[in-house]
């Protein structure tokens, strides 16, 4: 039996994931942990996921990482802090 989530499931998980981000930021964690996080809590399989909900979830996914500069950080690994 596969686990369907709901849009209102998935979106506490991005709620989740927002809380979290900005504990991380607060506290200057390195960018490699806002980025396990982000894996962490974003890691939904695609069947779980309503095909009407894809869209949303992805738009929800690119959203959380313009708020958090995670679009950004592969191009400033190798950069000093």
């Amino acid at each position: 039996m596969r686990v369907r989530y709901s849009r209102e499931q998935l979106a506490a998980k991005f709620a989740e994931l927002d809380t979290e981000l900005l504990r991380l930021a607060a506290i200057d964690a390195p960018e490699e942990e806002l980025w396990v996080a982000f894996e962490h809590l974003v890691h939904v399989p695609t069947s779980s996921i309503e095909q009407a909900d894809r869209r949303w979830w992805w738009e929800q996914v690119y959203g959380a990482m313009e708020r958090h500069g995670l679009t950004a950080l592969s191009r400033l690994v190798s950069e000093p802090r």
